[in-house]
């Protein structure tokens, strides 16, 4: 890592402590991509001190780091209802931490698009795997793009 810029998700995924890798958790792209927002966004808060000194901060911190423990903890639970129910959290705050990208585009500039680019691979990514979860469920409530029906083609 520069001093000013963050690695590449690519480079360091391969950096990756040993005991992290280890843990069959690693396995989940999700949780690999959410691992990476917070060192991103652990980043950012130190090298850009308009970025600290953002009222959003405190709630964007949370966000990201919600997105793993969620999905750490979804994945370790035994029932598909628990585990579609944490992966449902984990999709709530990766939604709500690209909007607070949103609110920081002055603070963040280019950066804030870079880190919403990550979070909506992990949106795409969570999506895919409530799908998974619960193919005749609700899932449709979760999904980018209203669920078509004959009707509403016409």
């Amino acid at each position: 890592m520069t001093n000013s810029s963050v690695q590449a998700f690519s480079e360091w995924e391969k950096g990756a402590d040993k005991s992290r890798v280890g843990d069959p958790l690693w396995s989940v792209q999700a949780y690999r991509l959410s691992l990476f927002a917070i060192e991103s966004h652990t980043f950012d808060r130190r090298i850009n001190a308009q970025f600290g000194m953002a009222a959003a901060l405190d709630q964007l911190t949370r966000a990201i780091g919600s997105i793993s423990a969620n999905l750490a903890e979804g994945y370790s639970r035994s029932s598909v209802a628990d585990r579609t129910r944490f992966y449902g959290y984990a999709l709530g705050s990766t939604r709500e931490a690209i909007a607070w990208y949103d609110t920081l585009q002055f603070e963040l500039g280019d950066v804030a698009a870079e880190r919403q680019c990550t979070l909506i691979q992990i949106r795409r990514l969570l999506l895919t795997m409530l799908k998974r979860t619960r193919p005749d469920g609700p899932a449709h409530s979760m999904r980018d793009f209203p669920k078509r029906t004959p009707d509403s083609d016409s």
